[in-house]
């Protein structure tokens, strides 16, 4: 899809299209539509970032917390948007070992025990061990405002990846 079709979707369509660009915060979507015409795909990336960079921290943080748990077995297969189905499956979440469901498993449980949110990372392109790698590094800071920090940027990251994937010209 190029920018002119985004431009000339009817409002469902278009809320339809882009209202999991931040997980689960469709409220996103139904400002930034408001600003339509978009001039390129910078603009509409640019209206989704800017958008959230005014949310309240707490704002932020529901945000954060609506992401799922990464390599969860059962939602994999039931609870995930579209979105994060896909990004799962790219990164070869879905076809974990017991095992290394197991560790995603533990590793989920005590991020979300030491920070109070989940463990948050762009993991398009990424593979199960630089996942892993990333999950325990994070783990080794005991600073829980630096790491609310990393995961906006996650989060900023994965909003512009899938509105890279859904916009196809520059």
């Amino acid at each position: 899809m190029n920018i002119k079709e985004v431009n000339n979707l009817e409002q469902n369509a278009f809320f339809e299209i882009f209202k999991n660009i931040f997980e689960h915060s469709d409220f996103i979507t139904k400002l930034v539509q408001k600003n339509r015409p978009f001039n390129d795909k910078a603009d509409i990336i640019n209206n989704f970032l800017k958008i959230f960079d005014n949310l309240d921290k707490a704002s932020k943080v529901n945000i954060i917390k609506s992401h799922p748990d990464l390599g969860d077995k059962l939602k994999i297969i039931e609870d995930l948007t579209k979105f994060s189905q896909e990004e799962q499956a790219k990164a070869g979440l879905t076809e974990c070992t017991d095992e290394e469901f197991g560790e995603f498993h533990n590793l989920n449980n005590k991020f979300k025990s030491k920070f109070n949110i989940p463990f948050i990372f762009a993991v398009r392109g990424k593979t199960k061990k630089e996942i892993f790698d990333e999950f325990k590094n994070r783990l080794k800071s005991d600073n829980i405002e630096q790491e609310l920090d990393k995961s906006i940027i996650q989060v900023k990251k994965i909003a512009t990846l899938r509105i890279n994937e859904i916009i196809t010209d520059a």
